[in-house]
């Protein structure tokens, strides 16, 4: 008899102390929802600040140095952090065209973020990857998702030529600059594995 409830009061104080600890405690608020939840359901990114740029310059009338740049910030709504993509390219003439994957600053929120862009079609394309804990915190979920979105940007030209030109000065110059532009941008593929 003092044996049963010995094992009865170790077996209650056993199941108290687990249904209390923060190991198993779930990680999310009652009116939010967890990061697992918006990773399964109706997930898609915010892309935010889209930024293209670029300037052609001449310093002869045979010596062109161009580049082209893209950035933009992607919030992921689950794991609620912030990448800063950005990218600098000379491929000409219109610098971006879907061949390059760039990689972007993930230092604060871990995972990894991919982007490339195409400037002829206006298509941007990410990969990422993140963790979720919230489900159970030994067996992490970790989610790895492709989307894309199609921009139209409005851009302004400048042009500028030096009729006077001579040696060690610019030739000419043309400079685009577009508008930003903020968009969702929809996974197109989405894995998980625990």
């Amino acid at each position: 008899m003092y044996l049963t409830s010995a094992l009865s009061l170790a077996l209650a104080v056993l199941l108290t102390g687990t249904s209390a600890s923060p190991l198993f405690a779930r990680q999310t608020n009652s009116d939010e929802t967890s990061c697992s939840d918006t990773s399964f359901k109706h997930f898609q990114w915010q892309a935010s600040n889209f930024d293209f740029h670029a300037s052609y310059i001449f310093s002869t009338p045979a010596h062109q140095n161009s580049w082209g740049y893209a950035s933009f910030d992607l919030l992921n709504p689950a794991d609620q952090s912030t990448a800063h993509c950005s990218a600098a390219s000379n491929q000409l003439n219109d610098f971006f065209y879907g061949t390059v994957q760039y990689s972007c600053n993930d230092t604060l929120r871990g995972g990894s973020t991919k982007f490339d862009f195409n400037r002829p079609t206006g298509e941007l394309r990410v990969e990422q990857s993140w963790t979720c804990r919230d489900q159970d915190p030994q067996y992490p979920i970790t989610f790895t998702a492709k989307g894309s979105a199609n921009f139209t940007l409005e851009c302004n030209q400048e042009f500028y030529q030096n009729a006077n030109w001579t040696i060690g000065q610019i030739y000419s110059s043309r400079t685009i600059t577009c508008g930003n532009v903020d968009s969702a941008v929809v996974p197109y593929e989405i894995s998980a594995i625990a």
